[in-house]
């Protein structure tokens, strides 16, 4: 079986999906879905076809390379002959666009089936390349991967909404994360087939034994980001309002951004409580920082099924998730987790002091939590439900 990603080369999520598959036999390509952008170290035994003007980063050992558009002159690797080549293709109008490259390669190395992660980058551009081979050749079954906000947040926009929709009218497949995203995707006019994978990036090794007791950690880990969803900035703001049950705690901000590492300066200037901030974590890395937390404290206006909700349920660490996600089909609030509005930092402060001060809530949150992960999340049981999806669709087309 040959099949064909579309997807954001970079992501933990790619990877992470991907490699289920590398021990099937199966012939994996991946093609990038956002231009200039480096192949994730972690990446193995795919096809990778990069696109030209990307190739100045150092190879991923483990993976073929392929060139689509000037395969010639792939042996290119200097960044100012790149950009001479480049402005001659734009004047000589042979430069192509993501679209073109992709019906192109569809074209050539004809997948059995076609797999696009996310809906705004690759669902977009796998629906414009898909119009342009219409009634050229038949095209492949299409598997579509709902992730985070694509239809909570996107699919309430104007602009995006047609596109969203033509995407959802060439899906043969559409996975998502939870219960709400297939009813948004059926409010949006998808008729076909839906299934349910409710973290994007696959299952999880489950720990053996017990998480441990989560009221005798002292770290609480903050996820970071302001913009235009996340609202680290108000997370913070509520943790600020907790000084006075801080001391004995090291508070870890990860993800974060310009406007956060601002706003935790300001909140060490007002508190006399520096804040550890951490950039570029790996997955195995986040979950040993879950395993060593009490709390982890996420928040956005929209979210799918949250890692770092997941990341912090497996390992034990007591989750504060925004009410705005899909963490409602997974947490029982005020048992298991706290959900919160996410804009609301009155409301954030008093989880947070609740979090703190109830040892056996944070407790028996873990215990439940890490079952709920064990029984709905591990590892080879969201494989084998992957490769069967997989195969159920060869024979789709056949």
């Amino acid at each position: 079986m040959r099949i064909l990603f579309v997807a954001m080369p970079f992501s933990i999520h790619t990877v992470r999906w991907i490699s289920q598959m590398n021990d099937t036999g199966w012939d994996l390509h991946l093609f990038p879905s956002m231009k200039f952008q480096p192949l994730h170290a972690e990446m193995r035994g795919v096809v990778y076809h990069e696109n030209f003007y990307d190739n100045l980063y150092e190879r991923v050992p483990g993976n073929t390379y392929s060139s689509p558009h000037m395969p010639y002159l792939s042996f290119v690797r200097n960044g100012l002959l790149k950009k001479i080549i480049r402005k001659f293709a734009n004047t000589t109008g042979m430069d192509k666009s993501p679209a073109d490259e992709l019906a192109e390669l569809i074209k050539k190395i004809r997948p059995d089936i076609i797999h696009s992660l996310e809906t705004q980058h690759a669902g977009y551009l796998v629906a414009q390349a898909k119009k342009k081979v219409a009634g050229k050749f038949p095209f492949p079954v299409w598997v579509h991967s709902n992730w985070g906000i694509d239809l909570h947040f996107f699919g309430r926009l104007q602009k995006h909404i047609p596109l969203i929709r033509e995407v959802l009218a060439g899906v043969n497949i559409l996975l998502v994360e939870g219960k709400r995203d297939e009813m948004l995707a059926r409010e949006l006019g998808y008729q076909s087939k839906v299934q349910v994978f409710p973290s994007v990036g696959g299952g999880f090794h489950i720990p053996d034994g017990k998480p441990g007791k989560t009221s005798l950690r002292k770290k609480i880990l903050v996820k970071g980001t302001q913009d235009i969803v996340r609202r680290g900035v108000v997370a913070l703001r509520a943790l600020e309002r907790c000084a006075d049950l801080l001391d004995e705690y090291e508070i870890i901000l990860y993800s974060s951004n310009e406007i956060t590492r601002a706003v935790a300066e300001l909140f060490t200037g007002h508190t006399g409580k520096r804040i550890t901030m951490l950039e570029g974590v790996d997955h195995a890395g986040m979950l040993q920082l879950n395993a060593e937390a009490r709390i982890n404290i996420c928040v956005n206006i929209s979210d799918g099924l949250p890692n770092a909700m997941l990341e912090a349920m497996l390992m034990g660490a007591f989750p504060i998730q925004s009410d705005t996600s899909l963490a409602n089909e997974w947490i029982r609030s005020g048992e298991t987790g706290i959900l919160v509005p996410a804009e609301d930092p009155d409301v954030i402060e008093g989880a947070i002091r609740e979090a703190l001060l109830n040892d056996e809530l944070v407790d028996k949150a873990a215990i439940a939590n890490r079952q709920r992960i064990s029984e709905q999340l591990e590892y080879k049981h969201i494989k084998a439900s992957a490769t069967d999806m997989y195969r159920n669709a060869a024979a789709f087309s056949s």
